[in-house]
This record gives structure tokens, sequence and C-alpha cells, in this order.
């Protein structure tokens, strides 16, 4: 398959917490992609019967949520990762867990998004429909029943469609209920009759059809797409069927726990009598008035309720009882027990709570708390004895119960103080609050504050129910609520409490846990359900917060078997980013509503705008939401990226995914910008939401500047088709069809700047930088800020209007006045109670609004123009090698709500600003229209056929797919080119790589199957370079660089130096700031900043160069792109930087790993293929394989041999040779860098393994040479002044030896090769002398292990072959080795004591053993060689683990030497001396 989309999961088997939600794109029905799941190999999870199991619907098969499947996870071998693959087919939520014996891994989430087309003709010239990406989603609101009959709406989508709106959100349609709210549905199985005309018995099958046509009709002809609300919380209060079933709803039957807040409202609804009564006036309209009224209400209604009851025991029932049980017990046998007799009132009060009271009580009837008699019993036979008076024990029983009772009183007391605030508050916003309804007097119809229960009228259906069964609890909302918790249900007291803004028109749904809970209900929800999903594209989730998850789940799976492809979006008020996921990936939402209105300040509106925006300008990776949908193969109007090939496979990375929004500049919620700011910031702000890379939407009389929130019971006037030029709509027009572009071409980057009263925004595409640049002012106040926008300079880059536009609006004053910013009261949502709603248009009427006639708006005036703009100036200036344009706002002429868009592009790109020909989008014909209207400053009127400009590349060839080839290409493309960038899949791959996660970062991004994807250049440089290049170009630390070169690793500020000087430590960082896309990181600012980063690469590479022609040739690889890089904006610089290194290094990765392999190197280690389900152990393995590369380089102050002394080629070179740093960074010059012991552990890994033989033969060569006392030094310092302070260094070079004979393509006739002796051998051990082997060591006149410095006549003399010195090695330890090290003293050691100096080993051979020992507690003979240094404490010259004795280590590695000689060299002529070791004339054979 072409595109993975790869989830790694952890250990046990579970998503990472940010990969439990996941939103993949829409598949395509002919190829669909795959979902990989990844355990990394070794994790918990990874077992032979490992299974994902999962509710993805396999190919061809319907979705059902409880439908799962199990399937096998696989592995390439037993070192692989385990991999399951799922094809995706389908749009939907699906859940997925792992499962391997008794374990389970938590549950993740992918939500598919819908596969939303629109017809060819309304998009592209194709005879396919097209997608519509979700964030080019531009929906409309819109209340049916303030619109036309259905046979009418062709017209209005026309006009809806011609406004720039894809999408129409229809209110419900369904019939409503008394209050004529949309959102109080009396009937969900039926639609509205007065959609379809004066005929209310026209038949349903008939309305549905006609809707059905109409919308059908909408979407293939006008490109509009239909939503509709569903209501799934609650029905129109006098919905016909709540008599049949009352038992749908929140009754005193099915939630007993409800009486005492009824009780409670049958009070406050019936208080105007008591008022009245009183002779308290009923026309409420002063605080002091209301504070009246609320003290009758306390002092009086309160405790006639007497709520208490609800709460507490009943002393005297409970008494009574217990004193008739009490006496029965007169025989049974005492019980007193002194321990509980001794506790006291408080002690025995928590025993009977806990042993008499059940856990939970519900406030369902009064003194619904009973004693358990024999808890009761219990414990009193344990205060009292049977023959004590009766009344003694009944007191005691009756202070313990009234104890028990008090934290009852006071819970009650604290619950009665709750209910007096919030009616107390909840009365003042309804009469008092300027911003609300101001009621008129206290009555029946128009209660002190709202109702909470609906009360069923006395029917034939109804006359026979309980009277408790006609108490139905209201619907609403409550600010700031857990929207988990249900607020009606037992463990609630919020209707008790009045925390509910309580929509008297709605009743509560009661669903119960399930459709076994309800089933009448449950049915019929499906029902209503199925029948919106069959006539539109999608639905918006009407209090979604509020709907219990598990009903909202199982009815969108209803509706998605019905349309697969449903679109869903939703609000969601649950305050937590976490809450919203948690709905999001349970219920499939695509999107979530966010409003503009809602920001506070302009800062606040620049947030959100950032916020839904898309990612920084200049990002370094993509997300995977971004993906661009054309590279999946579906059919967009774009032809920016094409299909990946079916040869090809693209892996991208899931990280998980944050919530899709749907930013609404102002919603059928919403007040509009005219009551909140100023009616001016209408245009601004529609311009700043259509900026975003998100869906956006609006609602219908916005355009044309409505002034108010339109209440959705009251409002009676209708819609009417609106001229093109009328308010905002020319410039809106081209803002949203402008959005829809930028989407379906991947416009994905944003920078947002907020300055005083303007925000500018600047929407880029991340392959080609071209993109559109919005200046706003906003109007959020009649008092603008004076200050201005700063001036905006644009790097190489140019710029031309798309649209200047000033909106001026004759406003009509609000009485009372409202405030210049956001009052922190207001409309709580469409659903007043039908009171408050005709108090509401009463206040309307006497206001003088129409309440009949079309919904109109403000007048108003468009200053615009599609060709040029007054209000700000645009000049170049030379930058760089090329220009840069400066934007400077014009301050007396750019207003408040006025707007400039500019379409911009870098200069050097390839790209020009044409006028389009005739296949292109002509002007949207609102724009035409207003031009009619609009003189331009010449007085010159356009042409209404005047066509926009469309900025484009210029013609390309077959094999020239970025590549001008009408005119000299700029910087950029030619960058592209040098990159292997020769189309725009390219560079989105390259982001999509640089992405990876942490383990797949390490898979390379270049190889053999993607020849023609690679750099130009770059592999005839770095194929087939030696270990010393490969080390400069990808390594060297500080201490190696400053050793070599005089230089040190970058050091970047505020960040500090990186651990490598080559590619590497650049990629160190650059991999971690990649994947998370941090702009802000230093290494980023300081790209910006300056070039010194690029200059510093190239710089180190042209020194190494003056003696490595291919490291010089990859630097003037880098200069020749970094140069280019330096004259485009400095915001891409990191982008580019990151690039360049990114790509040199896979490829430069990639020679390494492909010649590692021609050597030794095992199948399982070979590049193959980037698009292999490549193992995380491989790619560790390949990494480390390249751990020798880092360790093994040449610098100028040591080397394995003294320069130029050694007396045999190659070993002679008067520049030393490469040699093994024994650790970085702090043992990599000068004579610490070579030590015995760590270079002789690592080499079979370092050396062997990847195939470096040769490297691996020089430092046994070298070390082999300094043998000295029979050992081999610790610190080599380059054979000069050699230290042999080591017991183990001798032994695992005689490991690396026999290594090196069986792994080596020169096997055993190593052990043959003639080795120049550094110091002269004893006598015994001269090779090719009589004495060799004859005399005993300890001869007289012996120079023999002396040292002689590096010029003297002895150095170098004598010869021996490897088998010989292995030999020697053996044979010294067999007699015994005992010495003083030369040069002793502070100064070779300042932390030893002298004594430490001493070295000793030999072998226990009077025992039997033949174990090798050796040491002593001074000193430090093995690789646990900490030598203590304080004096403070005490330790100086005391190691830590001194191990003197015969070292485990040790003792194996001479078991694994001994085996090695009798096994392969004891039949082997002339490698191995002699058949044994000699000791004091006996001899030992091995």
């Amino acid at each position: 398959m072409p595109v993975v989309f790869q989830i790694r999961l952890e250990s046990d088997g579970s998503p990472s917490t940010s990969k439990k939600y996941a939103r993949l794109p829409p598949p395509v029905a002919a190829n669909p992609y795959l979902l990989r799941f990844v355990i990394l190999a070794g994790s918990n999870a990874e077992t032979e019967d490992t299974v994902i199991v999962t509710n993805i619907p396999a190919e061809g098969k319907p979705f059902s949520r409880s439908l799962q499947r199990e399937l096998k996870f696989t592995r390439n071998n037993q070192l692989a990762d385990s991999i399951c693959e799922v094809s995706v087919v389908q749009a939907g939520v699906f859940e997925y867990f792992v499962k391997y014996g008794d374990s389970l891994g938590e549950i993740g989430a992918v939500v598919v998004d819908p596969l939303l087309l629109l017809p060819s003709k309304n998009l592209a010239k194709s005879d396919k429909d097209c997608l519509l990406p979700l964030d080019g989603i531009c929906v409309l609101t819109v209340i049916p029943k303030w619109m036309p009959f259905v046979s009418k709406w062709p017209a209005f989508f026309e006009s809806f469609s011609q406004a720039g709106y894809n999408m129409i959100h229809f209110a419900p349609v369904n019939t409503r209920g008394a209050s004529n709210s949309p959102y109080s549905i009396f009937d969900q199985l039926s639609l509205s009759f007065d959609l379809f005309g004066h005929d209310k018995h026209l038949d349903e099958k008939i309305r549905e059809k006609e809707l059905g046509e109409t919308l059908k009709l909408g979407h293939s002809k006008y490109g509009i797409m239909s939503i509709t609300d569903v209501v799934w919380n609650h029905t129109a209060h006098d919905s016909e069927w709540l008599q049949l079933h009352p038992e749908a709803g929140y009754n005193l039957q099915t939630a007993p726990h409800l009486r005492v807040a009824f009780e409670l409202d049958e009070a406050i609804m019936g208080l105007y009598r008591e008022l009245a009564e009183a002779s308290i006036p009923l026309d409420l309209k002063t605080e002091d008035h209301l504070s009246q009224i609320m003290k009758f209400f306390i002092k009086t209604t309160i405790p006639t309720l007497r709520l208490w009851e609800f709460y507490v025991v009943n002393v005297a029932v409970e008494v009574d009882e217990f004193k008739k049980e009490w006496v029965a017990l007169k025989n049974a046998s005492p019980t007193v027990d002194e321990t509980v007799r001794a506790l006291g009132l408080n002690e025995w009060t928590t025993i009977l709570r806990r042993n008499g009271l059940p856990d939970v009580i519900h406030l369902d009837t009064r003194f619904n708390k009973k004693i358990q008699l024999s808890a009761a019993i219990d414990l009193l036979q344990k205060l009292f004895n049977l023959d004590e008076p009766i009344d003694s024990v009944t007191h005691m029983y009756t202070d313990i119960l009234d104890k028990l009772n008090a934290q009852y009183y006071k819970e009650s007391d604290e619950d009665i103080s709750v209910i007096i605030s919030n009616v107390w508050n909840r009365a003042r916003y309804l009469r008092l609050d300027p911003q609300g309804p101001q009621l008129g007097p206290i009555s029946e119809d128009d209660p002190f504050v709202d109702t909470y229960f609906t009360r069923l009228p006395l029917t034939v259906a109804t006359h026979k129910l309980h009277p408790d069964a006609r108490c139905l609890a209201s619907n609403g909302w409550i600010w700031n609520g857990n929207p988990l918790k249900n607020f009606a249900g037992p463990d609630s007291k919020a209707y008790l409490h009045r925390e509910v803004i309580a929509w008297g028109d709605c009743v509560k749904l009661r669903y119960g846990d399930g459709p076994k809970s309800n089933p009448w209900l449950w049915e019929h929800q499906k029902k209503y359900t199925e029948k919106m999903a069959r006539l539109f594209h999608g639905f918006r989730i009407d209090n979604c917060h509020s709907t219990p998850i598990h009903v909202a789940t199982y009815l969108l799976d209803a509706a998605r078997c019905i349309n697969p492809n449903l679109y869903v979006f939703a609000e969601l008020f649950t305050g937590s980013e976490e809450t919203d996921v948690l709905f999001v990936k349970k219920l499939g939402i695509n999107s979530l509503i966010r409003e503009a209105m809602s920001a506070w300040d302009v800062k606040e509106l620049s947030r959100l705008v950032h916020r839904f925006g898309g990612t920084p300008v200049g990002s370094l990776t993509s997300k995977m939401e971004s993906f661009p949908l054309e590279m999946l193969g579906h059919q967009l109007d774009s032809s920016f990226y094409s299909p990946v090939p079916a040869s090809e496979t693209l892996v991208v990375d899931v990280k998980g995914s944050t919530t899709h929004a749907l930013f609404m500049d102002c919603t059928h919620d919403n007040e509009t910008p005219h009551q909140k700011r100023t009616a001016e910031d209408t245009l601004s702000t529609a311009a700043l939401v259509a900026m975003t890379s998100s869906a956006i939407g609006s609602v219908n009389g916005f355009d044309v500047i409505v002034p108010e929130l339109l209440n959705v019971v009251t409002e009676t006037r209708q819609y009417r088709i609106c001229e093109p030029h009328e308010g905002i709509i020319p410039a809106k027009s081209i803002l949203l069809n402008i959005h829809s572009k930028m989407a379906r071409e991947g416009y994905t980057e944003i920078h947002v700047n907020h300055s005083h009263d303007y925000i500018s925004v600047h929407r880029t595409h991340p392959i080609t930088h071209d993109g559109y640049l919005l200046i706003a002012r906003c109007a959020f106040s009649k008092y603008p800020d004076n200050e201005v926008h700063p001036p905006i300079a644009l790097q190489n880059q140019a710029v031309n209007v798309v649209v200047s536009a000033s909106l001026r609006v004759q406003t009509i004053p609000l009485s009372p006045p409202f405030d210049d910013f956001v009052s922190p009261h207001g409309p709580h949502g469409p659903h007043d109670s039908a009171a408050i709603a005709f108090a509401r248009d009463e206040r309307a009427r006497i206001q003088g609004r129409k309440t009949i006639g079309s919904i109109t708006g403000l007048p108003c005036f468009l200053d615009f123009s599609p060709i040029l703009t007054t209000i700000v100036d645009e000049r170049e200036e030379p930058f760089g090698s090329g220009i840069q344009t400066v934007l400077t706002v014009k301050e007396n002429t750019f207003s408040p709500g006025s707007i400039v868009l500019y379409r911009t592009w870098m200069t050097e790109s390839g790209m020009n600003l044409v006028v389009p020909d005739v296949d292109m989008s002509p002007m949207p014909s609102p724009m035409r229209m207003a031009m009619k209207f609009t003189n331009e400053p010449r007085g010159l009127t356009p042409e209404p056929e005047l066509q926009l400009k469309k900025l484009v590349s210029r013609p390309k060839s077959a094999n020239d797919k970025i590549k001008i080839t009408n005119s000299d290409p700029g910087n950029l493309e030619f960058l592209w080119q040098l990159m292997g960038v020769d189309d725009r899949n390219r560079g989105a791959e390259i982001m999509i790589q640089m992405g990876n996660d942490v383990l797949d970062s390490g898979i390379l991004a270049l190889n053999a199957d993607n020849l023609g994807k690679w750099p130009p250049g770059l592999w005839q440089i770095v194929n087939n370079l030696d270990l010393e290049a490969i080390n400069i170009i990808m390594y060297r630390c500080a201490s190696e660089e400053q050793d070599s070169i005089g230089d040190g690793v970058y050091d970047i500020p505020s960040y500090g130096p990186l651990p490598y000087c080559g590619l590497q430590g650049f990629m160190s960082v650059i991999q971690y700031v990649a994947r998370n896309n941090d702009l802000g990181h230093a290494m980023c600012a300081n790209l910006r900043s300056g070039t010194w980063m690029m200059d510093y690469v190239v710089s180190r590479l042209r020194k190494y160069g003056a003696s490595n022609a291919a490291v010089l040739k990859l630097g003037e690889w880098f200069a020749e792109r970094f140069d280019l890089a330096k004259d485009i904006s400095s915001a891409f610089q990191p982008k580019y930087f990151f690039q360049t290194i990114f790509l040199a290094y896979h490829t430069v990765k990639y020679g390494i790993l492909c010649n590692l392999n021609k050597s030794a190197l095992s199948t399982f280690i070979h590049p193959k293929s980037s698009f292999e389900n490549t193992s995380s152990l491989k790619i560790l393995s390949q990494s480390l394989s390249l751990t020798s590369l880092q360790l093994f380089s040449r610098v100028a102050t040591t080397s394995l041999f003294p320069p130029g002394k050694y007396p045999q080629a190659p070993f002679d070179n008067p520049n030393g040779l490469s040699s093994l740093a024994a650790g970085l960074p702090h043992f990599a010059s000068h004579h610490m860098r070579c030590w015995g012991r760590d270079i002789f552990i690592a080499l079979r890994g370092l050396f062997l393994i990847p195939g470096h033989y040769s490297a691996a033969r020089d430092h046994l060569i070298a070390f082999g040479s300094t043998l000295r006392h029979g050992l081999i030094p610790n610190l080599l310092d380059q054979g000069i002044f050699p230290r042999y302070n080591a017991r183990d260094a001798a032994w695992w070079w005689l490991w690396s030896v026999q290594q090196y004979c069986k792994m080596a393509p020169e096997g055993n006739s190593f052990l043959s090769f003639q080795v120049k002796r550094r110091f002269p051998p004893l006598q015994r051990y001269r090779s090719g002398e009589p004495t060799y082997l004859i005399v005993d060591e300890s001869a007289d006149g012996d120079e023999g292990d002396a040292f002689t410095s590096i010029d003297d006549s002895r150095t170098y003399k004598y010869s021996s072959t490897i088998g010989e010195i292995c030999h020697e090695i053996l044979e010294r330890h067999a007699r015994g080795i005992d010495f003083r090290e030369w040069n002793a003293g502070s100064n070779l050691d300042h932390a030893m004591t002298d004594i430490g100096f001493q070295v000793t080993c030999g072998t226990r051979f009077e025992d039997g053993s033949g174990l090798v020992f050796g040491g002593s507690k001074f000193n430090c003979g093995t690789w646990m060689d900490k030598m203590g240094d304080s004096e403070k404490a005490g330790t100086q010259g005391t190691p830590a683990t001194p191990r003197d004795g015969a070292d485990v280590e040790i003792i194996g590695l001479v078991k694994a030497t001994l085996k090695w000689i009798v096994d392969d060299l004891s039949n082997a002529e002339g490698l191995f001396p002699g058949s044994g070791v000699y000791v004091k004339g006996t001899q030992r054979s091995g």
C-alpha cells in the first residue's frame, strides 16, 4: 500500500496518552490506506499470541461497534518488531486494544474523516466529484422557520453558494412545540408542516420526499451540503407522546429523588399568591423590592416546606420502634461492653451511622432515613444492662439520634442557603438586569423564577396516570457543570439547588443505562436519527455536553449505518480539553464549534486565530491531520500534489490529534458584533476567521449586519435573498473562496501578529511559501486605539492586492446602552421558557423592532476594491541579493473595521501573478455586482467580466516538474532542485520523515529504491568514503576538532555546545526540534538571526578538505545550497538548514551501512528500503554499527605509533594514524586517547562486526608492538610513554587476536605477521636468535623490558610475530610478573601510593588450580579502576575496588585463550611457538 499511518504502541500494548485519539483522513475506496500498529521488539506485549482487537470493519463489511475482530501481530523474524496492519476502508469512529495472555492494553480510538464530495462543476473541471477537506468547510447556519416554503429554497442555495458557502446548517426541521422554538421538538418523526405550505395534513412521506429532493438539488446544482441539528436531550414539553410514555422523562416515579426539588418548585410557582396575600407588590422594579420578596421567601415560604424532613431521621418514630424491641429482650443475656461504653457520644453515633444506615440515601421521601433496629439494639446492649430503666436507655438512644441528625440538619441548612442564593440571583437576572429579559409582574403565567417541571395536563391519556408520573423535569444546562455527570440523576442536587438554567419548553429525556432501560424511547430516537441521516449530509449535536455519551454513541452508530460519511460537529462547553477529546473519540465528532465572538478583546481574538490557524510559518514538519489528500488519490480542485505511486510506500507517524475546530465568526446563539463590540467589527472578524486552517462558519444575517441576536423562539420575520453587494458579502465571498482554496491546496502554515487594534495573519504553503496576508483592524470599541500596526517587511516576497475593504455602518442606538466590553451576563441559550420568551418579545416590540416582514441588516457602506488599496502603502527595498516588500498602514485611512488581503509569493520561486485563462475561475458574482456599486479612485468601473488574477507556476515540462523553463530560475527554485525536490510530493515527504518518532527517526530517508529523490551530486560524493572522512563529516568532539583544525563544536546561544562538530551533532538536536516542530528552539532562533551555523558547517569541511578531497567536495556541496538559503527570508532558514543537514546525514549513513554490508555485516542490518517494515532493533543495530566511526579518527596529538618512527609502512606515516578513543569527549586526544583495556573490550563490536578489519589489525599490531613485562599497556601514548598498570589489558588483547583470526579474511595467517618491538624483549623472547625460548628470562646481562626512548637504537630493533607475542604473554604470566612502573611517582599518578606502583601477576600452579592472579590492595589492575583521590575522606591512594587476586573475567579470558590455542592452533605449524610454556625448567602445556 502506498500510504501507511503508523501507531507505535507502548510496552504493554497501550497507545501513549497523546495517541489514544488520532484523526485520520478519509480513505479512497479503490485504494484504501493502511493503519499499522507496532509493538517494539522485546516489549511485554510482544508474545506469540498477541492480537489486536478492533471494530474497524473489513472491506465490504458494515460497521458495528460491538462486532470486534481479532487480528494477529506478525514478525519477520525473532528480532523484528511485531506489526499488525488494518485496511481503513470507510469513515467513522473505531476503537482498538491489544490482548496478550490475560493482559489487555488500554483502548485507543481513531476517527476517520468523512468523505465529503461536491460536484465537480462546483470546484474543478473533472468528471469526478471533488473532495471537500474539513478545513475547507464554509458553513452557514439557517433557521428553517424563517425560510420560505421548501420549494423556494433553491434560490437561497444559489445565493449562499455565490457568497462562498458550501454547507448549510439547518436548525431542526421537525414539528415544533408550543414555544415555537426549533429546538423544542413536538414530534421527532415529522417534518414541520409550515415548511411545505399551508396544508397541515400533507402526508409525511410527501414532505420527506420534497425536502430530500430539494436538498439533493442544492448539493448537485449549487454545491451545497446540508447539515441539521439532532436534539437527543429533550423533547417539547407538550409532545403528545409524553402522555403515553411519561417514563421517557424524569418524573417522580422514575426519579423519586427529585421530589424535594418538585415541592420547592411548586412553592416557587405559587409564590405570587403568597405575596399578594401579604400585600407585597408583584411588579418587581428595584433591588430593594427584590430584597423584600426574598425576605418573605426566606422567612415564610422556605420554613413552610419543612425541607429538613427529607434529610433527617424521625427520632420519635425510631425511638418508639426501638422501645418495643428493647422490652422484648428482657430475658436475653447481658452483653455490656465496657470498651464501647467508654467511647462517648460521638463514637457511639459513628458506630450507629456505620452499622445502621445505608451508605447512600436519596432525598426521595420525608424521613427516608430508617435505622436498622438490629444495629441500634446491638449498640445499646453494649451500653446498658437489660434491667436498667427503659427511660435511661431511650433517653440515651434519643441523644444518639439527635447527634446523628445534627449533620443532616447542617446539610439541609447548607442546601437551603444555596437555594436562596441561586433563586435570588436568577430573579435579579430575569427582572432587573439590563442584559436580562426584564420580565413584568410576577404571576401564574410569569412566576418569580423559571419553573423546573412540566405538569402534564389531564387528558384521556393521562387521567389514569399517578400524579407522580405527570410531573416531568425540564431540561437545561448548568454553568461550569460536569458534562459527564447526569444533573437529573440521583447523585445530583442540581434541581434542588436551583442550579439548572431551565428551558421550560423542554422535558429532559431519561435514557437509563441502555435500550433495555427505556425501550420505547431508544427506538423512537433511533427512528428520528435514521430519518435525519437519510436527508442530511451531517449532524450538529445539540447540547452535546449534556448528552449521555452512551446515548449519542448508539444513535450516531445508527446514523452511520445509513450514511457512513456523516459529518458531525457539536458544541462542547466542558471547560476541559481532555473531556473534549473523550467526547470526540467516543462519538466520532469531526469538529467542535469554537466562537470568535467569545473573544473579549483583540488580543484574545488573535490567540483564537493562532490556535485554529495551523502550524507556524517555516514549520519543520507537518501535522498528520494536514497530510495532503491528493497523495492518497483523492480528487480535489487542485493539482498541487499527486497520488503516491503504487511502487512506493510512505509511512506517516501517528502522534495523536487535537480536536478539529469549526471556527464560527458568529453563531445563532451569539450576540452580534453590534451588540458586543461595534457593527464595523463584522468585516474584520469574518476576515480573521476565514484565514484560519479550520472549518469555518457564520450565521445567516451576519454578513448583512443584522444588529441583534435573533431569538429562535420569538422572532417572526423571514429571511430574504440578499443582494450580492449588501453588507460585507462582496469581501466575504472572496474570503470564503480563498479559504476553501487554501484548504484544498494545503496552505497549512500561519503567522499571526497582534498590535493594538490590528491583527495581521499570513497563511502560507509549506512547500512553495506563497500565501495570503491579511491586515485587519478590529473595531471592538467605539473608542479605538490610535496606534497603528508597525510596517510589515516581507523578505524576497512580492504582493498583489486581492481585496481591500472598509465597512461603515449607520448604527441604531440600543436601549439601554450597551457597554463596549463583553457582559458577563446575557442569553443562556435558545431555550428560554415561554414566559421569558414572551416578555423578551414584548420588550422588543416596545423598542420598535419589527416582528413582521423580512430580516434586514443595518444600513452600511463597503468601501471595496479587488484591484488596489488606498489604506496601505507598498514599496520594495533591496534585501541581500533580492528585494523585500514593505507594507505600511496609513494611519488616517485604515479605519476600524477595515481589511486588506494580499496574495504573496517568493520572488525566487518561479511563480508569477497572471490573469487566468478561460479555464480558471472567474470573479465571484458578488464581487462583480459590488464593483458596479463601488467606484475606484480613478473613477473607472471595471467590466463585469474582469477576472481575478491567479498565482501560477510557469509552464512545466515532463522532466522538469518545478523548474521554470521560460526564464532563469530563482534562488528558491535552485534550492529545490539541489535538494532533489523535483515535485511537491517530495517536499511533503521530507517534512513527514523529519517528523518521525524517536525510533522511526532512524529509518533511512534515502536509499537505492528512491534514487530519483536524492539531492543531485550527494551520493557521488559520499559513496565509498573512508573511515577518516566519515568521522570528519559525521562526528568529532570538541577536543578532537581543536586538536586537528583549532576549532570546537558549535555553541548555540541559550542552548549550549553541540555534542559533535559534524552532522551528528546537528542531527542530535534537529531530530528533537523537528519532531516537535519547535520553532522557538534556540537553534532555530540562531539560524534566523544570522548565517553563522551555515558558515560553520562549510568552514570546517573546507579546512579538513585541504587534505581530504571528498570532505572538500561535500563542503562545497553544502556551500552551494546554503548560499541560496541565505538569500531566502530568514523565517525559512531553519527549515532549509534542517532539511539540507537531514538529507546529507541520511545519505552518508546509507553509504556507511551499504559499505559495511560488503564486508562482514549480516543482512539483518542492510538498509534495503526505507519503505519496508523496518525493525526498531534493526534501526538500533544500524546506529550501533556507527559507533566505531564516532570513536575512530585521526588527531594531531596522538596516534597508534610514534609519527614517522615505526620502521614499516604504512605505520610510518609522519601525520600519524587514526586511532580509537577510549571515550568521548574526555578521552579524545593526547596520551589519554588510546587505552588498551577499553579498546580491546570494544574491538570486536566496533571493528570486527562492522567489517573494519584494517583498523582492527592496526590496533592489534600497535599495542602488540609495545608488549613489555608480558603486559599490554593500559595507556598507549603513541608508544612513546606507555603505562603498564593494567593486568587485564593483555588478556583482552589476546581475546581480540582470537576474534580477528576467526572473523577477518586473513584468518590465522595474521599470527605470522612480524611486529617491530618498541622495547627490547628479554633474550628468551627475541625471535630469530639462538636464545629464543632457550635461555631463562633472568640470563646474565639481559636488558629486556628496559625502557628506551623513542630515538634509542634498541627501539624497534627486535621483531616478533603476533603468535610469538601471544606465547610470550602466556609464558610471562606462567613464570610470574613483578616490576615497578617506570617513572613511578606523583608525575605518573598523583593519587597512587608508592607501593601501588608495584605490579605483580602470576599463576597458581602449586594448588593445582592454574588460576592467574595478581594485584594488591594499593592498585587498580582491572576495568574497575577508580582510585580514591580525597584526603578529606581518607580515600587517597585507596582503590574503590582493588580486585587483587584471581579476577573472574581474567580467568574467563585465560580459559578462552587456552581453548583457542588447543582447538585452532595446536596443528597450525609455525603460527604459535612451542607446545606449552616453561616454568623453572618444567614445561606447562596448554
